[in-house]
């Protein structure tokens, strides 16, 4: 039994070696020239996990803007906490594309202790695609307590923010976002309406009901259709008046949401317009 325990940890030991060994010549790739090569190194990378972690901060750290770009990418995917550390110095680089693939990657770590620290980049960072990376990692942790600065990146004056901040809020679901996700309804933006209705229809928020109804009067037919749906997904009958209205004046995708939805509230084929 000693024997093969031995063996057994010998066998360990070698493996471990190996994989750290792979994992320096796969490290090594990331500077090839060759888009191809340096793809598959970084699959390889992430295949090898944890193993590839410590040797792949030792390497880039202080390196290029690119290598630290891509070994963001890999610690992201591996999904190891041990890189928090060096992620969180990439934060505060001062290259926007490195700053935004580390904020990314902390969202990737599983770890909302990190939380405060993606708040501040979503309220300050100069760059909109690094606030929107931020959104997504609050999101993507699904810890409620980043709610309230979601909520605050609705009023952000770049659409592309305000539209992360309302897609990460549908991991994080409850009556303040509700209420946010209501008054998105009313944003300037008609991607951003679209959106509050898709997920207003998503969670069959009754209390959208009134507001819902105006929607369907939105000058942008996209928003116009997925009111309607969501109308009948959440299937309260005070909709079939209003969904009959724009289904009787519509023409097009939303008259075709307006004639589903209704079909879902009242079991009726609606193949023509009612009188």
């Amino acid at each position: 039994m000693r024997k093969f325990a031995l063996t057994s940890l010998f066998a360990s030991l070698t493996l471990c070696g190996c994989a750290e060994q792979q994992a320096e010549y796969y490290i090594e790739q990331l500077s090839d020239p060759r888009s191809q090569v340096r793809l598959d190194a970084s699959h390889a990378l992430v295949q090898l996990g944890g193993s590839a972690v410590e040797p792949l901060i030792s390497h880039v750290t202080g390196n290029s803007d690119s290598l630290q770009y891509i070994a963001a990418q890999i610690l992201g995917q591996i999904g190891d906490r041990r890189a928090n550390p060096f992620l969180k110095e990439l934060i505060r680089d001062d290259n926007r594309y490195v700053r935004e693939q580390a904020v990314r990657a902390l969202g990737q770590l599983d770890d909302s202790r990190i939380n405060p620290t993606l708040e501040e980049i979503l309220a300050l960072d100069q760059v909109p695609d690094v606030r929107g990376a931020a959104a997504w990692s609050l999101g993507n942790l699904r810890d409620r307590a980043a709610v309230p600065a979601l909520i605050r990146a609705l009023n952000d004056s770049v659409t592309s923010v305000r539209q992360q901040a309302l897609a990460a809020m549908q991991f994080l679901w409850s009556p303040a976002v509700e209420a946010a996700t209501i008054t998105t309804l009313r944003d300037g933006d008609g991607n951003l309406r679209h959106i509050a209705a898709q997920l207003l229809g998503h969670h069959r928020t009754n209390r959208a009901l009134s507001d819902l109804f105006l929607a369907l009067k939105d000058n942008n037919i996209w928003v116009r259709a997925e009111s309607a749906r969501a109308l009948g997904r959440i299937g309260d009958s005070t909709a079939i008046a209003p969904l009959e209205r724009l289904f009787s004046t519509r023409e097009g995708p939303d008259h075709e949401a307006a004639k589903q939805a209704l079909q879902l509230l009242t079991g009726i084929n609606y193949a023509v317009a009612p009188e």
